[in-house]
């Protein structure tokens, strides 16, 4: 015999006619591809960016190095992309993991006070035991 909280999680599903957790999956994915999009377009404007402008024209200096001239005579940081990609994957590393554990909180919680009926007072009969979707009421 399923438990109560399965019984539950049963009526919920033919009540709604998707399972509860869907909903929670579902706003999990849409987070996470913002985020994939927004570290997307912050690599990318990285990129776009100057590298003197991000600090490797400083650094080259303090360690008394002179960067490379490109065909205009542009200076050349070879090592600006390379830093820029990990930056940004560390970056979204961390944005992943507070999302990670911040959303387990929220599925927890959801999972607990939304999509979960009363209990009684001694806390062993539920709303389960009362409730009737409407295609169960016997017409009279």
């Amino acid at each position: 015999m399923a438990s109560t909280k399965q019984q539950e999680n049963m009526l919920l599903t033919e009540h709604f006619t998707w399972p509860p957790i869907s909903l929670i999956d579902d706003i999990i994915n849409a987070v996470n591809e913002v985020l994939y999009r927004c570290t997307d377009s912050f690599e990318t404007g990285l990129s776009a960016a100057d590298p003197s402008l991000l600090g490797f024209a400083d650094l080259y200096a303090s360690q008394g190095r002179t960067p490379e001239k490109d065909e205009d005579g542009q200076d050349v940081y070879p090592e600006a992309k390379l830093e820029i990609e990990e930056g940004v994957l560390k970056l979204e590393t961390l944005m992943e993991n507070a999302v990670d554990k911040n959303f387990d909180k929220l599925e927890i919680w959801t999972l607990r006070n939304v999509f979960a009926l009363g209990r009684g007072k001694g806390g062993d009969e539920g709303l389960g035991d009362w409730v009737r979707l409407g295609h169960y009421e016997v017409g009279e």
